[in-house]
């Protein structure tokens, strides 16, 4: 009797853990906010104590919520057909606050390295690139082959803004 209930509850457990997509734009919701809070964050940083411990505060709060987010999205079985527009408007809004985040770090390069914090924004935007990558890979094989498209040159761009993020950086 144990075994068929250890058996049965090992196929029912992918079951269980299948996230939904509603699940999926809560952690887009939150990853966004999150992005902002860093960005926020960084438009604000002149190189000091405080501001770089607070900074540092945000940013690992946006590694977390990344990571949660990815995890939540990759359980995902794939996005429902009527769903797939809300989750390529998340996507390019997201896209967008990175984008934008990621050219206000370039501009505070020489207080960051004023304050010591060069060498590791540049592990941290390496990070972030990674998890980039997973996304897209993630986000083409959860969504149909026809809107694929609409993510080739948004994506390619993005891959090229952090190129030059980390170049700054290096």
């Amino acid at each position: 009797m144990l075994i068929k209930q250890v058996l049965a509850s090992g196929l029912l457990a992918p079951i269980a853990l299948a996230t939904n997509i509603d699940t999926v734009f809560t952690g887009f919701d939150n990853l966004h906010k999150r992005i902002n809070s860093a960005h926020a964050c960084l438009k604000a940083f002149n190189g000091g104590v405080t501001q770089s411990l607070y900074c540092g505060f945000e940013f690992y709060n946006l590694l977390t919520t990344t990571s949660s987010a990815r995890r939540n999205l990759a359980d995902l079985d794939y996005v429902p057909a009527d769903q797939v527009q809300t989750y390529l408007n998340y996507y390019h809004d997201i896209r967008l606050s990175v984008s934008d985040t990621l050219s206000t770090g370039a501009s505070k390069v020489h207080a960051m390295d004023s304050a010591g914090l060069k060498m590791f924004a540049g592990v941290i935007i390496r990070n972030f690139a990674s998890e980039r990558t997973i996304f897209d890979t993630l986000t083409k094989l959860k969504i149909p082959l026809s809107n694929h498209s609409e993510l080739a040159g948004p994506v390619e761009g993005l891959g090229d803004e952090f190129e030059k993020t980390l170049a700054v950086f290096a």
